[in-house]
């Protein structure tokens, strides 16, 4: 029996080791993937503050890019994730308040962030969906940038939280999780041509890529990704989504409720996406149903 406990003993030391190595080695390997510098002198864009761009601005930001989703409905920051193995992060304080941005942050600096998902030190930011984000063309992005500005400041003197634990580190290594967009994304490639606004697959494509619908359910559309135990649906022809008739589509952005009766998750941001204009919805529609049908999480 001494003996039988004696071995006992040394597997569950074994183990004990081989577990401390293994976290060693994920955040060894994360830590360095985090220091890593990017260039910090990017394409300048003009920013125009006149009506129509600040409009245009306002409806993106809300409506399409959904930056009130991690950055709070009054763009001051927010607790995003609260979870110690996986992340704990809050949000940047976009505003020219205390503890924001808004005020230090040059036009330059936000086109940085936004599109490059790389912070003034060089280093990459953290869940900014940049690979998204870097789709919007010129105007568009400077639209957002001019109505970010008028957002009325707000205080918010605490430094946001930024840990990565275990589990969102050994995630990131494994996978294609974009924890940090800026290694990922195309910083050299040539911008995408402006597509004109209309209701038509292209400008659908547009909106789909630029809002940050592949960041969830995958470049494909096909989702099966799972976003806080939430799995991501396939918007391809090939499964439920596809089934759906474009009431359909509408009615579910619009309330949340899906033709079954199930309830979107919170995850899914449609009370913002719902704010999409009716020609923003036929497009999109016109986009997702013109991809070839795919199962379930296939590339």
């Amino acid at each position: 029996m001494k003996t039988v406990l004696k071995w006992l003993g040394y597997v569950v030391g074994v183990i004990v080791v081989l577990a401390i190595l293994a976290v060693g080695t994920v955040y060894a390997l994360s830590a360095a993937k985090f220091r890593k510098t990017y260039p910090t002198k990017f394409e300048h864009i003009a920013v125009s503050t006149d009506p129509a761009s600040l409009a245009r601005g306002k409806h993106l930001v809300e409506a399409v890019g959904k930056c009130q989703l991690c950055h709070g409905d009054d763009l001051a920051g927010k607790k995003v994730l609260d979870d110690p193995m996986f992340a704990q992060l809050t949000s940047t304080n976009l505003t020219s308040g205390k503890g924001g941005i808004g005020a230090a942050y040059t036009d330059d600096d936000f086109v940085r962030a936004i599109r490059h998902g790389v912070g003034k030190d060089g280093k990459s930011l953290f869940f900014m969906p940049a690979e998204a984000f870097y789709n919007f063309n010129d105007a568009d992005l400077a639209a957002m940038i001019a109505y970010i500005r008028t957002v009325p400041p707000v205080d918010s003197p605490v430094s946001p939280e930024r840990k990565i634990g275990p589990v969102g580190r050994a995630v990131y290594l494994m996978t294609p999780f974009p924890l940090v967009p800026a290694s990922i994304v195309p910083h050299d490639a040539p911008r995408p041509a402006p597509v004109p606004e209309g209701v038509t697959k292209e400008y659908g494509e547009y909106l789909t890529k630029a809002g940050g619908c592949t960041s969830c359910h995958g470049p494909s559309l096909s989702g099966g990704n799972k976003i806080e135990n939430v799995l991501a649906l396939n918007l391809t022809p090939g499964d439920e989504v596809g089934k759906w008739t474009e009431a359909d589509f509408f009615r579910t952005i619009r309330t949340g409720v899906r033709p079954n009766g199930k309830i979107l998750s919170a995850v899914m941001p449609w009370p913002y996406a719902k704010n999409m204009t009716d020609d923003e919805m036929h497009a999109t529609w016109m986009y997702i149903h013109s991809l070839p049908a795919r199962k379930l999480g296939e590339l």
